[in-house]
């Protein structure tokens, strides 16, 4: 094999990488209560609209969830908190807090 075939064949992680996330670009990660691991769900979504609306069936996969946090790869797109167990269902923001 030639020296020019070699590097045609070769691939680094850096051109391998994005390839990678245009698979499997959305996720969750679960937090169940009183539990040291996560569990981790790969959401099947295009864009962050429907990977919202995946998240209500991630959510339900896991009953007595605590959060399950939304991302497309290293972004935080969301998080659901379980309102049974007292989380507030909207987020509450640093400043809506009283002073």
């Amino acid at each position: 094999m030639t020296t020019a075939g070699n590097r045609s064949a070769r691939l680094s992680f850096r051109r391998t990488t994005p390839e990678i996330f245009a698979v499997i670009s959305y996720y969750c990660i679960v937090n169940m209560p009183g539990l040291p691991v996560r569990d981790i769900a790969v959401v099947d979504a295009a864009d962050d609209g429907s990977a919202r609306r995946a998240l209500e069936d991630v959510a339900h996969q896991w009953p007595g969830f605590e959060t399950v946090y939304l991302y497309q790869g290293e972004r935080l797109v969301t998080v659901h908190a379980n309102p049974a167990l007292g989380f507030a269902e909207a987020p509450i923001f640093v400043e809506a807090r009283a002073a």
